[in-house]
């Protein structure tokens, strides 16, 4: 129990109040919790409220937008199927999953090359990484759920029916053992995660999806510079940045390092939260290096195992251009190309403030302008902005 206090609390005030108060309270709280299912009267008091007043929200998204949203949280992976085999080049999954090996097996060689860390703390991080699972594409096995049922005239009951199976099926894994197979995401949500708890990453398919190439597989250079850097490295790395590193190879949080190690480690995390910290994303605002040096460390080290897991192709061995471009340079554009945003200032500032991320710019040029082979592609010279000396390079991975 992590705060006993709560129930001491929670028992005062049950005594404290009547009867009729607390139904008053519950069938409010019942109403409040569905109230966004409810008719516009009380959605958009319900809007004007929660986000206009708490959030500054003026602007509601259109019903249908609302209503897509939640169909996709609630039946997730049953229209993670359709997606599946509607959309989904042939091969994903499986060129995926060559990905996230390439990006396994260029880890376990940095790591053997490290030189400031110790041979013992060595042999722990590649057993650490050795048992990472990878949960790639899609699950190999779908979920039920034609148990609920649901009804077309009828958005509220549908709503309760899957939240009634959401709690059965949560009620039902009461003492058993952790389903490690199960996954957090799915297939159609752009995104990808390290659970450090089941020391795993999840990669869904539509991370293979890139704009200007719908219906085919993108070159090597682009899916190693967006899915092998930005994605399957960067969640990797989680697993051995200022967090992750806390963890052992089961998921237990324990300290699997040498002092001195762990000593030279939080020098050259100290490092990254400098340079972060010296990006001034909008006038007078700058990037909090230590709130996000976490998702700087994994950036920094998904890039690096992205360019080194790419060498290894034959798009690279064969210097074959594409468009132009040599594959260095395609893989460093395509890399950038995944940070892409459109964001008012408002938003920024308010990114600023409360995300664990740096701004998108910052992680196109702030682990960049730490990997020298970038500047040999691009021929960055001293005086550019991107430009750091050499010796004040971080490298950790």
């Amino acid at each position: 129990m992590g705060q006993p206090e709560f129930y001491k609390a929670l028992n005062n005030t049950i005594k404290k109040h009547t009867i009729e108060d607390w139904k008053v309270y519950l069938k409010w709280n019942l109403v409040n919790s569905y109230a966004v299912y409810l008719s516009d009267n009380f959605e958009k008091k319900h809007f004007n409220f929660y986000s206009t007043v708490m959030s500054g929200v003026k602007e509601q998204k259109p019903r249908w937008k609302r209503v897509v949203e939640k169909t996709d949280e609630a039946l997730g992976e049953l229209i993670g199927q359709v997606y599946v085999e509607e959309y989904l080049p042939k091969g994903t999954k499986e060129k995926l999953l060559e990905i996230g090996n390439a990006i396994r097996t260029v880890y376990a060689d940095r790591i053997k090359k490290l030189d400031w860390m110790s041979p013992e703390t060595k042999k722990k991080a590649l057993f650490k990484l050795s048992k990472i699972v990878m949960k790639v594409g899609y699950p190999d096995k779908w979920k039920d759920l034609s148990s609920i049922l649901i009804d077309k005239h009828h958005y509220l009951a549908n709503i309760m029916a899957v939240n009634q199976w959401n709690y059965n099926e949560m009620a039902s894994k009461y003492g058993k053992s952790v389903d490690r197979t199960e996954w957090g995401m799915y297939p159609q949500t752009y995104n990808a995660y390290y659970n450090p708890s089941n020391n795993e990453i999840c990669v869904p398919a539509c991370n293979i999806i890139v704009p200007g190439f719908k219906g085919c597989m993108p070159d090597d250079a682009v899916l190693y510079g967006i899915i092998g850097g930005s994605t399957f490295g960067h969640e990797i790395t989680h697993g051995f940045d200022d967090q992750g590193s806390q963890y052992d190879e089961k998921g237990n949080l324990n300290n699997w390092w040498t002092t001195e190690d762990l000593k030279k480690f939080k020098a050259k995390t100290k490092a990254i939260v400098k340079q972060y910290n010296s990006y001034q994303a909008l006038p007078g605002k700058f990037v909090n290096g230590q709130a996000t040096q976490g998702e700087n460390i994994a950036d920094l080290g998904g890039v690096i195992m992205g360019y080194e897991a790419f060498k290894k192709t034959e798009q690279f061995k064969k210097k074959q251009k594409i468009a132009g471009l040599k594959p260095n340079e395609r893989f460093f554009l395509a890399y950038g190309y995944a940070w892409m945003v459109n964001v008012k200032t408002e938003a920024l500032a308010q990114q600023l403030i409360e995300d664990v991320h740096a701004p998108a710019r910052y992680r196109i040029n702030g682990p960049l302008s730490n990997i020298d082979v970038f500047y040999e592609t691009f021929k960055i010279k001293e005086g550019t902005k991107m430009f750091i000396p050499k010796n004040d390079r971080v490298i950790i991975w």
